[in-house]
């Protein structure tokens, strides 16, 4: 599950923010007054935390994403949003254990149009 939050991100939104000064960052000048979007899963693709993080490996040790944010600024509704993952995919495979894909996954449309990430629908057979 932690994979998957890390992999997948929750929001595609990023974090907006304007320089407030002048400033170099990687050799790059961001001016005062330049507007700045930071991807909020940036963080979780970064190789020296997480080794090939472009891949998913659900096998990982992910705990350390940044999928619900971070310090002050983390998601209240974290550890519930956790326990009903858990729950759920736990439930649903004891319960449905043939539960499969009922197309290949290129054919699965994943949404990138709007503020949470997801599918526009996902049709399964058991």
């Amino acid at each position: 599950m932690e994979e998957l939050l890390r992999y997948l991100n929750i929001t595609h939104s990023g974090r907006r923010r304007v320089a407030l000064e002048d400033i170099e960052i990687a050799g790059q000048v961001i001016r005062a007054g330049d507007g700045l979007i930071m991807p909020n899963d940036i963080a979780n693709r970064d190789p020296e935390t997480f080794p090939d993080p472009d891949e998913l490996d659900v096998r990982r040790d992910a705990r350390l994403h940044v999928a619900f944010g971070f310090g002050v600024h983390q998601c209240l509704g974290q550890p519930l949003a956790r326990m009903e993952l858990q729950v759920v995919y736990s439930a649903l495979y004891r319960r449905i254990p043939t539960l499969r894909l009922a197309t290949d996954l290129d054919q699965i449309s994943f949404k990138h149009d709007g503020q949470v990430y997801g599918v526009y629908e996902l049709p399964v057979t058991w």
